[in-house]
């Protein structure tokens, strides 16, 4: 879908990785790319794949245990670097340990491109933007809408997301980022009439958010999906999410993380696709916890957002100057305004 939506703005990408008859048909199919194989855990392939000011972007999952080598491959070889990474431990990684080497190559690294968490960081800006000066916390929360079915999620999303599960989240708090277990804290939010309860997350937003506005000391980011709605819907299943946080059973819990992981399909066809509705919720608070901005946006189901948001991003990325280079934001590489065009263009919209 991402190489799709790369062809649609005019681009012509290089398609990697590991099976060559199936990067020969999709190779194909959009006009005769050029496509090479390439393995994420094998570095010499990498490395020889990525030239000086390339744009890499990476879907692999998990990343978690594949990401960095493709983020070290792209900085050394002075390449930008975009993926799609919901794995907090993976996005605090490449902010912490990759932002200096990239800053140096001047080069732009920047996780988290997509549903998760593109939307977040735009909302989060333009809410911080109109609350002011007195703004210095922000809650970020994602929604699912519509009608699904388990098969809503393909296999690596499923692997990513729910793995991540078991892993050390992260949260800002006054102006630091500590390790928080996902899933500690919980909200309720009304969405069209319906409360729904959201679950805390780790994100890019914890730290591009205070690159964006300095005076942040706290950011929330919480996912609403993960749970069934009043209807008993869900993306994912109880099992993945009741236990996960919880000591007792964790052997257990993973053992049907693995389970549903492996009876995962490819995700959802164009019609199921077309049943869902992404949703991000922004709102930026004083230090009192007042609400002064709320922002909400909406677009298109996360798989096609997905996919446009990085072939936005993967186009302007290379109009970055050196004073962006190293681990940013979308809002910090490219301004609001820009980057509030290129949401725009994936699909998302404010409704309040």
């Amino acid at each position: 879908m991402t190489a799709r939506a790369l062809v649609d703005r005019g681009l012509m990408p290089t398609l990697a990785g590991r099976d060559g008859r199936r990067l020969s048909q999709l190779a194909s199919e959009l006009g005769g790319l050029d496509f090479r194989i390439a393995d994420a855990a094998d570095r010499g392939s990498l490395t020889a794949l990525i030239n000086p000011g390339d744009v890499v972007i990476s879907t692999v999952t998990p990343f978690r245990t594949l990401g960095e080598e493709v983020v070290r491959a792209a900085v050394t070889r002075g390449a930008h670097y975009l993926d799609v990474a919901p794995e907090p431990p993976h996005i605090r990684k490449v902010f912490q340990k990759w932002g200096r080497p990239a800053r140096e190559a001047g080069v732009v690294v920047m996780p988290s491109v997509g549903f998760s968490f593109t939307p977040g960081n735009i909302a989060g800006a333009v809410a911080l933007q109109e609350a002011g000066p007195q703004a210095t916390r922000v809650q970020v929360a994602y929604f699912v809408l519509g009608d699904f079915e388990q098969n809503s999620f393909s296999a690596g999303v499923l692997d990513s997301v729910t793995g991540a599960l078991f892993e050390p989240g992260l949260v800002r708090r006054g102006g630091v980022i500590e390790a928080e277990m996902p899933g500690r804290r919980e909200r309720t939010y009304v969405i069209d009439g319906i409360e729904r309860s959201a679950l805390s997350v780790g994100g890019s937003e914890h730290f591009a958010l205070a690159q964006f506005q300095p005076q942040v000391r706290d950011v929330d980011v919480y996912i609403g999906w993960l749970r069934p709605d009043p209807k008993g819907r869900s993306l994912l299943p109880k099992s993945a999410t009741s236990t996960a946080r919880l000591s007792p059973g964790r052997a257990i819990t993973k053992m049907m993380h693995r389970r549903l992981v492996a009876a995962a399909e490819e995700g959802p066809d164009s019609a199921g696709r077309t049943a869902m509705v992404s949703m991000v919720v922004a709102e930026a608070q004083d230090s009192s916890g007042n609400t002064l901005s709320r922002v909400t946006l909406t677009g298109p189901n996360p798989y096609d957002l997905t996919a446009r948001l990085l072939a936005w991003h993967a186009s302007a990325v290379p109009n970055c100057g050196p004073q962006v280079a190293g681990a940013i934001g979308p809002v910090g590489a490219f301004g609001l305004t820009a980057a509030v065009e290129g949401a725009r263009q994936a699909g998302l919209e404010r409704v309040d």
